[in-house]
Order: structure tokens, then sequence, then C-alpha cells
């Protein structure tokens, strides 16, 4: 598994950061780009190892690695296409890949033990033996096809299938070292939905709810030498479309501006009479200035145009590493709501447990020997909308068991906490398990174990811990029998770290609270007794 990880890496990056040595336009091979596909990336690499600008990268380590996995040595590819479908509400997009080579290709090595043989109508390929992993099929000595299996049959099977996104890329000159295209239309529904999710903007931002109806086509062009600018260009649907555009970039960007510059600030020290802060602050405001305008977008008919000059590496880099903070925080701040958005789910799914058998879930179920069997992160997957996944344990058997440990890596998203390290199938949500606290042993066996009843929490459900995002090194196997039994000398141990300074917790009442490394540890222990709860401010 880690040579496998260890290949596709050295792939990934052969393809993504390997730019072309021949600038003049070169005309691309668009058969197998399937009908559903609505985004992709076009990448020109022939003759690659001699590229100046990437003279470092480990070619050797890369052609290795990729030649025992796949077979094939991966500086021969000319080009690659890579493509997905737009994405539906249940499963992930489906992708593909079409590579061509300057030169005949074997297809081999490692990989081949993960497919197994497969035909659509009389073309040969190699069919994944799990669904997460891509197919692959080698139409001839020079061309090669990977892609989830849906994918990979379309583009088998219908090889010249027209659509939005071809006809966008058949017109458009391919001579940037990358060059990625959205077509706007077959999504334009599926943004504007999720869009509507969103949070509320502040108000210079409005104009960005309307991007999907005055959109036609985003196309964005990279290029990593100095010979020729990067940029991205947004088709309008009409020129007055282009026009709103034009304005909505223009007041997005100063609102970005003055918002990084305000985070700047707030993590500086307060210059007051210190002639250097002053000098510090002058110079950020002129940075954030001329990077604003080189940002700035020019229209053109109906084509607004985001240029960034052949200098943009090194603008780039001393931007990143003014704004490193800010975006640091802005990660940090989305993770932690991400995470406070998990606890509440499984907060609502205890509620509607409790509802339903009018009691809590006990800590796990076991065997008539008391044995614990399965944690109640399992009993709980019916109420948070994985009956599915529910109904394939065996829930007579332990966590451990051969059928039970085949679903540990399928662990539902709402276990995997923002920002976590730990291995997959891990997850840092534990419930608050010892004497007088919430989660307890089962009073008898049963398929679905009973615990507390709310009525048991004499010192109020809101002022009683439940459940904690613990840290990475608590983490343990989410179907497995283990939380988390505070030390009552050393109650923050194996909280603190996750979250800068705090840990989160879901308390009884659903509700989600950040603890403070700052709070009295006698407070935090009455926290998490389900009696006698204090009701002092431990922010």
């Amino acid at each position: 598994m880690f040579s496998r990880s260890v290949c596709c890496f050295c792939l990934a990056v052969s393809l993504v950061l390997i730019p072309t040595v021949g600038r003049a336009a070169e005309e691309i091979d668009l058969s197998h780009v399937p009908g559903r596909a609505v985004a992709a990336v076009v990448l020109h690499l022939e003759r690659l190892a001699k590229s100046p600008e990437l003279e470092l990268m480990p070619w050797e380590v890369v052609q290795v690695s990729v030649q025992r996995q796949m077979g094939f040595d991966p500086l021969t590819i000319r080009t690659a296409i890579g493509f997905a479908a737009a994405p539906t509400e249940d499963e992930p997009p489906d992708w593909g890949v079409v590579l061509r080579f300057a030169q005949p290709q074997q297809l081999g090595g490692e990989w081949l033990d993960q497919t197994e043989p497969a035909t659509i109508g009389e073309v040969a390929y190699r069919r994944a033996l799990f669904p997460t992993d891509p197919s692959i099929c080698q139409i001839d000595d020079q061309t090669l096809l990977i892609g989830t299996e849906p994918m990979l049959r379309e583009m088998i099977q219908t090889p010249d299938a027209d659509s939005p996104l071809r006809q966008i890329l058949t017109r458009t000159p391919m001579r940037n070292d990358i060059t990625a295209v959205l077509a706007v239309a077959p999504v334009r529904d599926l943004v504007n939905q999720f869009l509507v999710q969103m949070p509320p903007l502040p108000p210079p931002l409005l104009g960005l709810l309307e991007l999907p109806d005055q959109l036609d086509t985003v196309m964005i062009a990279l290029n990593l030498s100095r010979e020729r600018n990067s940029g991205i260009k947004l088709i309008a649907t009409d020129e007055a479309a282009a026009q709103k555009i034009e304005s909505t970039l223009q007041q997005g960007l100063g609102f970005a501006k003055q918002m990084l510059l305000g985070q700047m600030f707030q993590e500086m020290p307060d210059a007051g009479d210190d002639p250097e802060q002053q000098a510090m602050q002058r110079y950020l405001v002129r940075v954030a200035n001329m990077i604003e305008g080189r940002l700035r977008p020019t229209r053109d008919g109906n084509q607004v145009l985001v240029t960034l000059s052949a200098d943009y590496a090194t603008t780039g880099g001393v931007l990143v590493a003014l704004l490193l903070p800010a975006v640091q925080a802005a990660r940090e701040a989305a993770r932690r709501t991400q995470g406070m958005s998990n606890l509440k789910h499984i907060g609502l799914a205890m509620h509607n447990f409790h509802d339903t058998y009018r009691a809590l879930p006990a800590a796990y179920n076991m065997d008539a020997d008391g044995k614990p069997l399965l944690s109640w992160r399992v009993h709980l997957l019916p109420f948070l909308e994985q009956r599915i996944l529910y109904e394939q344990f065996r829930l007579d058997e332990p966590w451990d068991s051969p059928h039970n440990r085949q679903l540990i890596p399928q662990i539902p998203q709402v276990y995997q906490a923002p920002g976590s390290r730990a291995p997959l199938g891990k997850t840092n949500y534990l419930g608050v398990r010892g004497e007088d606290m919430t989660f307890i042993a089962p009073k008898q066996p049963d398929k679905t174990p009973r615990g507390l009843s709310f009525r048991d929490f004499t010192g109020g459900l809101s002022n009683t811990v439940m459940v904690v995002e613990a840290n990475d090194q608590s983490a343990v196997e989410w179907t497995r029998p283990v939380d988390f039994e505070p030390n009552l000398e050393r109650p923050l141990e194996g909280l603190l770290g996750l979250r800068p300074r705090i840990f989160q917790a879901l308390l009884g009442d659903a509700s989600i609270r950040a603890i403070s490394e700052t709070i009295d540890p006698e407070i935090l222990i009455r926290l998490f007794m389900k009696a006698d709860a204090p009701a002092d401010d431990y922010r």
C-alpha cells in the first residue's frame, strides 16, 4: 500500500508540476473525452526532464516508481487530459485521464494485481477490484485510459461524444503549460444550489451569488516559466453579464484586501509610536495595493481577464509570506466550524435515539459473557442517515472480527474531525465514560444497547459534556468500544492539540462549546459528571 501511494504521488507530481518545453499551440486529440465531462485539465508533457524550470525534480524516483507500479515510463508521456463529470448529492464525481505517449508502451507492474480482466464489447480492459480504485484500458500501444469504472466504460464506448466541454476545448489554443476549463452550463443549477446553502455573504461579495447565471466558461492558464503570463479568463453569457462580472470582481478584490490587511494588523503588535512597526504597516499597505492592481480584471466584449505577470511567482511568494497568518487563521476557523457541525449532528442523533428508545446509547453492546462488541458510534448510524452501513455490521460479533474490520475504512464523514491526522478509520469524537458520566456499560446483552435516560442528568443536560473532540493521540477506530475516560488528576490530558488552545465538546442539550486550556481542572471534572454540574463560565 505504501509503494502504491508513492507511485500515485510521483505520477501526480509529474502530471501537475511539469511544464511543456515547446510553446507553440499544439493540436490536442480529444477522442475518449466523454460527453458528460464538464471540467478538464490539459497538460503538454513532452521532453519533460529537459525543462530548465524543473531540473531539480526527482525524475529518477518518479520514473522508477511509476515503471514498477504501472509498467510505463512517465517521462515519455506526450500529453495528458484529465476530466471530471458533475458530482451528485450522494457520490463523488466520476473522473478519467487520457495519456498519450511519444513512443509505444507496455502496461504492467504491480498495479495490475489490483485489477481483473474485463471486456466492453470487443475491447479488453482491467477492471478495478475495489470501487474506489481506477480501472485501466490500453486502447493502443501509445494511448492509456484511466478512470472510475463508470467513466472508463463511457470513454471506451463513446470515444467521439460531443459536449459543451469538447466544443470549448476544440476552439481553445493549448499554448500553456497547464490549461484548465470548466463548462458552466451543465453545472449551473448544481452550483446555484450550493450557493443557496452558504452562510450569508457580506454586501461587497453578494455579486458572487450571480456569477453562475452570468458565466458560460471558466478558463485557467498556468505557466511555470517567465516566458508566458498566467491568468483566468471568464467568458460571460453576453457583454452586459461581463460588465457585472468585472464590477463584482473589483468589489470583491477590494474587500479581500481590506479584510486581509485588517487580519495582518491584528496579528501584529500595536504600532503605537514605534517607527519600525509603523513602517511595516506602510509596507504591508503598499504590497497589498500592488497585488490588488496586478489582479485587477480587464474586460473585452463578453470576456473578463485576470492576468498574472510572468514574475507572479516572486510576487506570490511575498504575498503568501505576508498573508500566511491570516490564511492559517481562516483555515482553522473553517475546520473548527466543520467540527462543530459534526458534533451537532452527533448530538441531534443522540436525542433522536433517546426519543426512540427512551434512553441514550450505552457505551457499547456486549455478548452473553459481558464482552464489549461494537461502539455506540455504530449503533447511532441509523440516526445519522447511515442505515445501509449499519445493516452491514454483524452486531453479535466484536469490532475487530474479520467481517466487521472490513467496515472500519467506511467511517462516515461525521466521525472524521477536520484537520485530524489520525489514520483513516480512526475518530477523534469520543464519549465521556466513567463513574457518574454519560456513557456507561449496558445493563444487559442487547443488539441496541441502552444507557442513561435524560432524567438521570440531575445536574442539567446543558451543563454536562457528553462527547469530546479529542486530539489525534487519543483517536480510536470508530467501531471500537473505547472512549475518553478522564484522568481526574489531569482532566485535560488527551484533549488539547487538535484545535489551538481549546477543545470542542458536545453538551447534553446538543449545544457545542469550545472549552479553553485555562479552565479550572475541578470545574472541568464536574462538567464531565451527569450530576452536580457547575453553571460557571468555563470558556
